[in-house]
């Protein structure tokens, strides 16, 4: 099966990631909350545009709604909290299957986004609405979002016989971004680093 796949294929890069990012004990910091949302939002600047718009995308039929970057902004914004000065590099152009590849990285960050929220909710005393839309992600409704895309993505590799350009794109993706989080001060605090 196609997710069991890119589970398999993604599982030490994604274990990569989480060990550069805060702990959740460091995520209910107003700094640690602080250097993770803007380390996020710069790499969904560079990437998630670029996703969106290539080429026979739409054919999968994800809908619309899942972009991040508008929450991320959302939320840097009501924070107070100054964007990264720099990006990563964005992708090079790629085909559908490997954006969808791409996608799945950044669509199964919600899943992990519900457990973030609901331990900084209460000490940052964020909400959906003002500073935790993005890791609120698609609040109870979240589950169900992640199974339309697994079921969207694995009938579009199905029909294409593009499957392992799907894991291409997702291992490529979490390389990218665990090279991003290994930039020298990309996690570092910004100054101020408020949340209020």
């Amino acid at each position: 099966m196609l997710l069991a796949e890119l589970k398999s294929a993604t599982a030490e890069h994604h274990a990569r990631v989480e060990a550069a990012m805060p702990s959740l004990d460091q995520l209910a910091t107003p700094g640690g909350y602080a250097a993770a949302l803007r380390a996020l939002h710069a790499f969904h600047a560079a990437w998630e545009p670029a996703l969106w718009r290539t080429p026979g995308i739409a054919a999968a039929g994800l809908g619309s709604g899942r972009e991040k970057l508008p929450l991320m902004e959302r939320d840097l914004a009501a924070l107070g909290i100054r964007p990264c000065g720099a990006l990563p590099p964005a992708p090079a152009p790629m085909d559908a299957a490997a954006a969808l590849g791409a996608l799945y990285v950044l669509e199964g960050a919600s899943l992990g986004g519900r457990i973030i929220h609901r331990r900084v909710a209460g000490p940052l005393g964020v909400t959906p609405e003002h500073g935790a839309a993005y890791y609120h992600g698609y609040g109870e409704r979240t589950g169900d979002r992640w199974k339309e895309f697994g079921r969207a993505v694995t009938r579009f590799a199905d029909d294409t016989g593009s499957g392992p350009r799907v894991v291409a794109g997702a291992v490529d993706c979490f390389a990218a971004l665990e090279a991003w989080l290994a930039v020298p001060g990309v996690m570092a605090l910004p100054e101020p680093a408020t949340v209020s």
